[in-house]
């Protein structure tokens, strides 16, 4: 049987941090969007009746 040699974590640290930044402003502007045409949906309903 083979031996089996550890992982580098420092290496896929680097790059899974710098991949991170733009998911990150991805999700919160998904977020910010979601909010904003809730709120609106919600400021027109209250305003038809």
């Amino acid at each position: 049987m083979g031996k089996y040699k550890p992982v580098r974590g420092a290496a896929k640290n680097a790059s899974s941090n710098k991949a991170a930044i733009p998911c990150l402003i991805l999700v919160l502007s998904g977020i910010a969007l979601i909010g904003i045409l809730f709120y609106y949906v919600m400021k027109s309903s209250v305003n038809a009746n």
